[in-house]
C-alpha cells in the first residue's frame, strides 16, 4: 500500500474532473470525436479519465499510469474494459533503459495528458538518479509535479494537449524554473486559478494549466482566470456551474508577457487594458536594495514558548506538530528533546516583567496603527534576538503574514518578533521623512499593484510578503515639493489618530503624486472593492462619492 500522504495524493473531486475535460474539449483543438491516445501518470480512481470518455463521441485509447498496485486492480475491476491501466512508477523504473523509454516502449508517445500529479516536495528518489533520468527540473527546491510535468511533455507528441491540476505553489518564487519552462517550450492556452477548498479537506489552492506542446510565437496568447471568492463559495455549495464562472470572466493576454520577468511571473489578474497604468506606476521608482536595509525580527515561535535542551542548555521555539508529538531535534547539538522532561520557557509575555523589553508581534501591526505590544525576555541562551542595529529608529515595520499590505513607522527602539519586516535607511543621513514612503507603502494604489502583480497568495493557510515582493513595489523617489510635504503631514495625522477622511485625503495626493486620470483612479477603485468582505482590508475599499468630498487639507 502507497503511503500516500508521503507522495502527495488526493484524488480528484469528479466536478474538478468535468471542468478540466470540458476545458480540454471545449476551445484547444480537441474535437470530441478524434481517436486519441489519451494519458493520465497519476490516474488514482481514474475521475479525470473517466471524465474525458464521458465527453467524448470517438473510440480513444485511454491509458492510467499509478503507483498504488491496490488502486489499479481496483481501477482494472471497475473500468478495466474502458481504460488500459498500468501498475509502476510514471518517473523512474528500475532497469538498464531510460524511464522514458520503458513507458514509450510499453505505451508510446500520446495525443494528451490529463492529470493531477501528486502534490509533495518531499524528496522521494535519489538526485543522482533523477539527474541520470535527465530531469532538468530536479535541482534546488522542487516538488514533485514539476518532475511529472516535465516527464508527461517528453511523452507527448508535437502539438499534443497537456491538462495538469496542480497547486498554487506553481506562483511562488520555488517554481520559476518550471514557469520558465513551460513559458519557453509551450503554449500555455490557460492558467485557471481556483483557489481553496476545490479539495475537500486541504487547504491548499487549486490551479488548471492547459498546454501545448509547441514554441510559442510573439503573437501566442493565454486565457486566464481566477475563481472568485464569492463565486467559489456558491460553487462548493453547488448553487453554480464553474464552466460559466469561467466563460463570465476568462480573459486574454500575450503570453509573452510572462516572460517580461526575471521571475516569469504569471500575473494572471493584469488585463491587457491595465498595462499601462503598471508601467506608469513603476516609473521613477525607488531601487530598494540601495534606499533600505531590511531583516526579521528575534526567532520565536508565535506562542512565545521555548523548550530547552538538557544536553547543551540551548533554548528554541518549536512548531505545533512538534509540541504535539512532545519531541524535537535540537537545533544546537542534535540530540532529541523531550518535551515530558525538558523545561519550558516563555520568552515572549503579555505582561512585563523585570528585565523585559517591549515587543511588536505580526498581529499588533495594521494600517498606520499598532494594536497593542507585548514583552520580550532578554538574555535566553540560544534565541537569536538578532543585533541591536535592527531595531534602530526610525524604521518601517511591515507585517509578514495577513491579507493587504500593513506598516507603521515605530520611532522607538521596539523589537519585533520574526512575523515582522523592518525597513531601515542604509544612509541614515538621507534628508527623506520616512512617513513619505509609509504612505506610498500603504496606499491603494500600491496595494493594487501588489494584487495584479502577484495576487493574494492562497497556496499556504494564510497569505504572506516576501522580501522579493515588497522590494518590486514601486514606491515613487522622493522629491522634496508641496506635495510630498502634504502626503508627509497627512501620514502624520494618521500616526498620531486614524481617521478615515484622512486616508482618503492621503490616497488623493498618492494619486497626484502617481499622475493618475480619473479613468485609472476608476480602475484602482474596481479593484480594491472587489476584494472579499473581511474586516482586514474592508477599509481599504472606497466609493466614487466618497472620493471626490475629499478636500484639500
Amino acid at each position: 500500500m502507497v503511503d500516500k500522504k508521503k507522495y502527495g495524493v488526493v484524488y480528484t473531486p469528479d466536478k474538478l474532473a468535468e471542468f478540466t475535460a470540458e476545458l480540454l474539449y471545449g476551445e484547444y483543438g480537441i474535437e470530441r470525436d478524434d481517436k486519441m491516445t489519451i494519458l493520465d501518470p497519476a490516474c488514482g480512481e481514474s475521475a479525470l479519465l473517466l471524465a474525458m470518455k464521458e465527453k467524448s463521441t470517438g473510440t480513444n485509447r485511454y491509458i492510467g499510469i499509478d503507483i498504488d498496485e491496490d488502486i489499479i486492480n481496483v481501477n482494472i475491476i471497475n473500468n478495466g474494459e474502458d481504460i488500459n491501466y498500468f501498475y509502476g512508477d510514471f518517473l523512474i523504473q528500475s532497469g538498464e533503459n531510460s524511464t522514458l523509454d520503458f513507458w514509450l516502449k510499453k505505451i508510446g508517445q500520446v495525443d494528451c495528458v490529463i492529470a493531477n500529479p501528486p502534490w509533495s516536495s518531499e524528496r522521494l528518489y535519489k538526485k543522482e538518479v533523477l539527474s541520470r533520468e535527465g530531469f532538468i527540473l530536479a535541482d534546488g527546491q522542487y516538488d514533485n509535479y514539476f518532475l511529472f510535468i516535465e516527464q508527461s511533455l517528453k511523452i507527448l507528441k508535437m502539438s499534443g494537449k497537456a491538462a495538469f491540476i496542480l497547486p498554487d505553489s506553481i506562483f511562488s518564487d520555488d517554481a520559476i524554473r518550471l514557469r520558465k519552462l513551460l513559458c519557453e517550450k509551450t503554449h500555455i492556452f490557460v492558467i485557471a486559478r481556483l483557489g481553496e477548498k476545490i479539495f475537500p479537506n486541504v487547504n491548499r489552492a487549486t490551479t488548471v494549466i492547459i498546454v501545448g506542446n509547441e514554441l510559442p510565437t510573439d503573437d501566442t496568447r493565454t486565457k486566464c482566470f481566477r475563481l472568485g471568492t464569492k463565486e467559489r463559495k456558491k460553487f462548493l455549495n453547488n448553487e453554480i456551474n464553474l464552466m460559466d464562472c469561467y466563460l463570465t470572466s476568462v480573459h486574454e493576454v500575450k503570453q509573452s508577457r510572462f516572460s517580461e520577468t526575471e521571475e516569469c511571473l504569471f500575473d494572471i489578474d493584469l488585463y491587457e487594458v491595465e498595462e499601462n497604468l503598471i508601467t506608469k506606476l513603476e516609473q521613477d521608482k525607488i531601487n530598494w536594495n540601495t534606499k533600505f536595509s531590511f531583516g526579521r525580527g528575534v526567532e520565536i515561535s508565535k506562542s512565545g514558548n521555548a523548550v530547552i535542551c538538557k544536553e547543551c542548555n540551548f533554548a528554541q521555539g518549536y512548531t505545533k506538530s512538534q509540541e504535539n508529538t512532545k519531541k524535537k531535534v535540537c537545533t544546537n547539538c542534535s540530540k532529541i528533546i523531550d518535551f515530558a522532561d525538558s523545561k519550558i520557557v516563555k520568552i515572549i509575555s503579555e505582561r512585563k516583567k523585570e528585565g523585559m523589553r517591549k515587543i511588536y508581534v505580526g498581529e499588533n501591526l495594521h494600517r498606520y496603527m499598532m494594536s497593542g505590544h507585548r514583552y520580550l525576555k532578554l538574555g535566553i541562551q540560544g534565541i537569536n534576538y538578532k543585533g541591536k542595529t535592527l531595531y534602530t529608529p526610525p524604521k518601517i515595520l511591515i507585517r509578514k503574514t495577513g491579507l493587504g499590505i500593513n506598516a507603521f513607522l515605530d520611532n522607538e527602539s521596539t523589537y519585533i518578533s520574526q512575523t515582522v519586516y523592518s525597513c531601515q535607511y542604509i544612509d541614515r543621513e538621507v534628508d527623506e521623512p520616512m512617513e513619505y514612503y509609509l504612505a506610498l507603502l500603504n496606499s491603494r494604489i500600491i496595494y493594487y499593484y501588489y494584487l495584479k502583480k502577484y495576487g493574494e497568495n492562497e497556496w499556504k493557510s494564510h497569505p504572506y510578503l516576501t522580501k522579493k515582493i515588497i522590494f518590486s513595489l514601486p514606491l515613487k523617489k522622493y522629491i522634496k515639493s508641496r506635495l510630498s510635504s502634504q502626503i508627509c503631514q497627512l501620514t502624520q495625522r494618521l500616526l498620531i489618530s486614524y481617521d478615515r477622511d484622512v486616508d482618503l485625503k492621503l490616497e488623493k495626493k498618492i494619486f497626484e503624486l502617481y499622475g493618475l486620470v480619473d479613468e485609472e483612479i476608476m480602475m484602482v477603485m474596481d479593484e480594491i472593492n472587489k476584494l472579499p468582505d473581511l474586516s482586514a482590508i474592508n477599509n481599504m475599499k472606497f466609493s466614487k462619492e466618497e472620493f471626490e468630498k475629499c478636500t484639500d487639507i
